[in-house]
């Protein structure tokens, strides 16, 4: 009977034993995952919009013009206005530039000078520009998602701005993505246990991990909503003192 209590015991105390000996993910070991970070920019661009509040007819000059810039290198313009009561011609001819020319009289309001601008644009430019008339404002919405060279008041009184610079799109334009965090969540955990950082080349690593099963994420960001959602990996860690390699996170920002 002493001797089967015996056995017992020592049967005990060797599942103790290996109980406490066995590894679970987690740190205090001497493997790591390895992995990196490549992001895609799939972000829609925006359109110029330009705003010119002009003048009435009294502030206008026979020749006077502004300045007017497309998405094509070839598209350079000068807006000049013409008054047909003068003999002279008032076309200034700017070298590199296509004239637009719009007729106008002393007399005309603020009003009228915004017409007969956008008319003639309208004529020459519906291809680059949407063009809205509100009083005395004309507001130009170029086509294209572009950043356009700034227009110009060249010589007249008017109010040029750009109330937004245009931006191109980007679709699927991947770059390593450096200074990015990276989560590390031990086996079936919910919420992450340690972070990392990528370098310079997008690279991270986790050190010091024991043997055991791993949950890696990275964010990435909804091109709609601009939320950012987490991409996840998995990874087993099966012998001590390895290097894990988790792979490439393809995120979008």
């Amino acid at each position: 009977m002493k001797s089967l209590i015996t056995a017992s015991i020592i049967g005990l105390s060797s599942v103790l034993i290996l109980s406490s000996c066995e590894k679970v993910a987690g740190p205090g070991g001497t493997s790591a995952i390895r992995g990196n970070v490549v992001g895609l920019k799939n972000n829609l661009g925006e359109s110029e919009v330009i705003e010119i509040t002009v003048m009435q007819g009294l502030n206008v000059e026979h020749g006077d013009y502004f300045l007017l810039n497309g998405a094509g290198n070839n598209s350079r313009y000068y807006i000049w206005y013409n008054n047909p009561t003068w003999v002279s011609n008032g076309d200034p001819n700017l070298v590199g530039r296509t004239g637009i020319k719009v007729d106008f009289n002393y007399s005309d309001s603020n009003a009228d000078i915004a017409i007969h601008t956008a008319a003639a644009l309208n004529a020459a430019l519906s291809a680059e520009f949407t063009i809205e008339i509100n009083g005395d404002i004309l507001t130009l919405t170029s086509v294209e998602h572009v950043d356009l060279s700034d227009a110009d008041n060249g010589i007249t009184n008017f109010n040029v701005d750009v109330a937004n610079q245009g931006k191109e799109d980007h679709f699927g334009t991947e770059i390593a993505m450096a200074d990015e965090h990276v989560y590390l969540i031990y086996a079936d955990g919910t919420t992450f246990n340690e972070t990392a950082r990528t370098g310079a080349n997008g690279e991270f690593t986790f050190e010091g991990l024991q043997v055991g099963s791993y949950k890696v994420y990275a964010l990435t960001q909804d091109t709609i909503t601009g939320e950012k959602t987490p991409v996840y990996k998995t990874i087993e860690i099966s012998e001590k003192a390895s290097i894990n390699e988790i792979g490439t996170f393809s995120i979008r920002y």
